[in-house]
């Protein structure tokens, strides 16, 4: 018999239906006894490392699934609307900070994460984390995710530009101070010619800089019960109104990187961009992406506004939470337990990035206190393990999306404002903005 498209495409077609059966009759894969969503790449590297001891131990099989952090959240909240123990919700999720808060908008008896804080105590972690970092992950005093990290800010500065400037930026303490040592490195290498050579980089239409200021202060937009207190302390836009003046206007002294680290490490090698502000996730790309100036940079902690703000900030942060709907929670809280807190989880984390733990009782390890040629042999981390201790609590709620854009907002016009008028009127307009975004937070 012939077979009229040819001997090939005849091949072709009865493999196609043989595989086809035997796809058909295949058995389905085991499902691992315990399944982690993540969207952190570098993550996903790091726990492949350190999932086969813990299988082993624990006579288990573990699967991690990579997915993009949006897709998480949005997948994750329709499995949790549809019903909290759907067998398809994994065991264990990771999530970002900017996206974990619409998990918390449910009444603590219904948001689909387990309760943590009788196992923080059991097992002896509650006295070992930091807890303003635990607080991130809580709603109403009750603890739903474990922190990853703490994330304390520094700023990184091009020490060998502010010297030959004479202005040694490590001795403005405050902000005031800060702005006006600024001013004089920017005049001074105007004055030579310099247009490009900005003292700070600073974002001109986003709050992640001016929310790093409002928390040092111990201000959050929204506490942890969902009240607005934006327009309930007169500091919100005081803080506002110096931001704007240190960014826009006749006393501006930052600037703005072009998008991506590969610029940003081109401007600060290059002196375009001379300080800024660095939690330790950013250090790594400092040292990667601004090799080139690697010996010109030195650290200091944040100046502050008052004596009661803490010298340093927070900026982004991951947790880990364990769903209701899984059927090993002991187990999947031994997973959190290896992942994020024992010595084989920390060494794991150093090959990639300089993130410090929150476990108060790891700092003392060298690793964190020897001298860092990239920054002037200064002991960069023994800075950071100094000022993790005071990282300011950062509350996240459902409404911290709504909350970042109105503030981005008022950034742009409190910037605005400045680069028009100068200060005239700005303070009595970050009031008026202050009290109108908390009144459109109330209303939402």
């Amino acid at each position: 018999m012939n077979f009229h498209l040819g001997k090939p495409i005849l091949v072709l077609l009865v493999i196609a239906v043989v595989a086809g059966v035997a796809a058909a009759f295949r058995p389905a894969p085991r499902k691992a006894d315990l399944t982690v969503w993540l969207f952190a790449e570098s993550h996903h590297r790091t726990y492949l490392k350190l999932i086969p001891e813990f299988e082993r131990k624990h006579n288990v099989t573990v699967n991690l699934s990579l997915l993009n952090g949006r897709a998480v959240v949005t997948r994750l909240g329709q499995m949790f609307m549809k019903d909290l123990h759907d067998p398809e919700i994994p065991d264990l999720v990771e999530l970002e900070i900017g996206l974990a808060g619409r998990f918390f908008r449910p009444p603590v008896r219904e948001i689909g994460l387990l309760p943590l804080d009788d196992r923080l105590k059991a097992s002896g972690w509650d006295e070992k984390i930091v807890k303003s970092r635990v607080a991130t992950w809580s709603k109403e005093g009750i603890a739903f995710g474990m922190p990853h990290d703490l994330h304390p800010c520094v700023i990184t500065y091009r020490h060998d530009l502010f010297t030959e400037a004479g202005v040694d930026l490590s001795k403005a303490t405050t902000w005031p101070a800060f702005h006006e040592a600024c001013l004089k490195f920017e005049a001074y290498w105007r004055s030579r010619g310099q247009r490009y050579r900005h003292a700070m980089e600073m974002q001109e239409s986003s709050a992640d800089n001016f929310q790093q200021m409002l928390l040092q202060r111990g201000l959050n937009p929204i506490d942890t019960y969902g009240n607005v207190l934006l327009d309930k302390d007169p500091r919100f836009a005081q803080t506002l109104a110096f931001y704007g003046q240190m960014v826009g206007g006749p006393r501006k002294v930052t600037a703005q990187t072009s998008t991506g680290m590969v610029a940003f490490g081109k401007d600060v090698v290059e002196g375009n961009l001379c300080a800024m502000m660095t939690p330790d996730w950013r250090l790594t790309y400092v040292k990667l992406y601004a090799a080139g100036a690697a010996g010109k940079l030195r650290v200091m902690p944040l100046p502050v506004f008052d004596p009661s703000d803490a010298p340093t900030s927070t900026w982004g942060g991951t947790m880990i939470g364990i769903t209701k709907a899984s059927k090993r929670p002991d187990v999947a809280w031994a997973l959190v337990e290896h992942l994020y807190f024992s010595e084989q989880g920390l060494r794991a984390r150093r090959e990639s990035s300089e993130v410090l733990p929150p476990i108060k009782t790891l700092w003392a390890d060298p690793y964190y206190h020897t001298a860092d040629p990239v920054f002037d042999n200064q002991k960069v981390g023994t800075m950071l393990t100094d000022l993790a201790g005071q990282v300011p609590t950062r509350y996240v709620t459902a409404a911290t999306p709504i909350v970042n854009t109105f503030l981005n907002e008022a950034v742009a016009e409190a910037v605005r404002h400045a680069d028009e008028h100068g200060s005239v009127g700005l303070d009595a307009a970050c009031e008026q903005w202050m009290a109108e975004v908390a009144g459109e937070l109330r209303v939402r």
